[in-house]
C-alpha cells in the first residue's frame, strides 16, 4: 500500500521586530518535547520569514551596509519564493531554505537548511500575514503582540551583538524605516489574527493554550496513522464517526482544530488580565 503523504498544519506567527516571534516558536516547540528530536523525524518545525530575504542588487548593498536599505518593506523579500515553498510544504515536499547573513545582508549560497515533512509547521516573520496569498496558506495565525519600547530595548543589543551594527545605525534604522514600515504594513495585519498573545514569550498562559491545541492535533493525526480505512469502512475515533477516505477526514480534523481557537478579543482581554 502506498504511504499516504504527510500534509502539515500549517501556523502563522507575526509581530513587529523583537516583538518574541521566534522565542514563541521556540518555546512551543520546546514544550512539544521536540527541540532534541532528529530534523529528519521533528512532527514540529519552524521556519523564518528571514530566509525570504530577497538578493540586493549591487546599489542596495551599499545603501544596506550604511543602514538606508528598508528590510521591513514587503519588496525586500522574495513573495514568489515564500509562496512556492509554503505550497511544496503543505504538499509534504521537503523543501531546502536558504540561510540569510545579517552581517553582510546577503544569502549564504553554500548553507541551507532541508525542511523534512512534518505534522505542524510554524512560520515565523513580521509580515506573513501581509501578502494575501500566503496568509491564506495559514490554519491558523499567532500574533505576538509586544510594545514598542520593549522591541526596541531588544533590538539595539541584539543588532549591535549579533549583526555586526553600530548604535547610531541600529537607531537610525529604526526611526527611519522600522518603525514606519511597522505602523504601515505589519501592526494592520493583527486583524488577521486567530489569537493575539500579549508579552510575547512572557505570556506563559497563552503558550500553553497554544501547545495544548498542537498536542490535541498531534494526538489525533497519531490516532488516524494507526488506522487502516476503507471506503466501506466506519471507525470512530474520539467518539467521532469517520466517513470516506484518511485524507477528508485529515481535513475534517484540521477544521475541527481550527474551529476550537479562542476569539482573539477574548484571548486578548483575558491575557492582558495577567499583566
Amino acid at each position: 500500500m502506498e504511504s499516504e503523504v504527510k500534509k502539515p498544519f500549517l501556523i502563522g506567527v507575526a509581530g513587529g521586530t523583537a516583538s518574541g516571534k521566534s522565542t514563541v516558536c521556540k518555546r512551543i516547540i520546546g514544550k512539544l518535547g521536540q527541540a532534541e528530536v532528529n530534523d529528519q523525524q521533528r512532527q514540529v518545525v519552524s521556519i523564518s520569514q528571514d530566509s525570504f530575504y530577497r538578493e540586493l542588487t549591487q546599489e542596495e548593498k551599499l545603501r544596506a551596509q550604511k543602514g538606508r536599505f528598508n528590510f521591513d518593506h514587503p519588496d525586500a523579500f522574495d513573495e514568489k519564493l515564500m509562496y512556492t515553498t509554503m505550497k511544496d510544504i503543505l504538499e509534504g515536499k521537503k523543501v531546502t531554505i536558504n540561510s540569510y547573513d545579517y552581517r553582510t545582508n546577503s544569502i549564504c549560497p553554500n548553507k541551507t537548511v532541508t525542511i523534512y515533512p512534518a505534522d505542524v509547521v510554524l512560520f515565523e516573520g513580521i509580515l506573513v500575514f501581509y501578502f494575501p496569498e500566503i496568509r491564506e496558506l495559514f490554519h491558523m495565525k499567532l500574533f505576538v503582540d509586544t510594545d514598542s519600547d520593549t522591541r526596541l530595548a531588544r533590538r539595539v543589543p541584539r543588532d549591535i551583538n549579533e549583526r555586526g551594527r553600530d548604535l547610531d545605525q541600529v537607531l537610525n534604522q529604526y526611526m527611519l524605516f522600522v518603525k514606519p514600515a511597522f505602523e504601515e504594513f505589519c501592526s494592520p495585519t493583527k486583524k488577521f489574527a486567530d489569537v493575539i498573545i500579549p508579552r510575547g514569550a512572557d505570556n506563559t498562559v497563552a503558550i500553553d493554550l497554544i501547545v495544548q491545541h498542537i498536542r490535541d492535533f498531534l494526538s489525533n493525526r497519531l490516532s488516524l496513522d494507526a488506522l487502516t480505512l476503507s471506503p466501506t469502512s466506519t471507525p470512530a475515533l474520539n467518539g467521532a464517526a469517520i466517513n470516506g477516505s484518511r485524507d477528508e477526514f485529515l481535513q475534517s480534523a484540521l477544521r475541527r482544530f481550527s474551529s476550537s481557537v479562542i476569539n482573539r478579543k477574548l484571548f486578548t482581554i483575558l491575557y492582558d488580565r495577567h499583566i
